[in-house]
């Protein structure tokens, strides 16, 4: 396990490359972002202090679906890759649990994502079929899922 130090803007992986590793933050903050230096930057999520992050890179061999940036000087990361993950989490059991929780976590929140476009089709669906006009709550949302959708490596 290797300890990495980033200051504040530098790039600890990029979206859509292919690295096999995860991190643990030791110092400072993380911020992860899908379409990174774009107009269309969004930040998705922020890790700090022992928060682990960067999973599926490591545990799935996928390309990375954000890019994570060093949000503060001197940020500190435990660069883990597979042939430290027995000895990383015999040291630091508890660390296993908080991997656990956060997939359960993204997952939980990938599912309800999921239902809101459900449902947003479904009520759609049933005003076309009604003739009726689109409700500005649909249209709104109907516009942001294809917006999300156009802007994602899912095309």
């Amino acid at each position: 396990m290797k300890k990495l130090t980033f200051e504040k803007n530098q790039i600890v992986f990029r979206q859509g490359s292919f690295d096999t590793s995860m991190y643990c933050v030791n110092r400072g903050l993380i911020g992860v972002f899908v379409n990174y230096e774009t107009e269309k930057q969004k930040k998705i999520t922020e890790f700090e202090k022992d928060q682990l992050f960067g999973e599926i890179g490591l545990i799935g061999c996928l390309p990375r679906t954000a890019t994570a940036v060093a949000l503060e000087d001197g940020t500190e990361l435990f660069e883990i890759r597979e042939e430290d993950l027995n000895v990383y989490f015999k040291d630091k059991p508890e660390q296993l649990l908080l991997l656990m929780k956060q997939l359960s976590h993204r997952i939980r929140e990938t599912t309800q994502k999921y239902m809101d476009v459900c449902k947003t089709i479904y009520e759609n669906d049933q005003e076309q079929r009604r003739g009726d006009p689109r409700s500005a709550w649909i249209a709104e949302h109907m516009d942001l899922y294809c917006e999300e959708y156009a802007n994602s490596e899912l095309r």
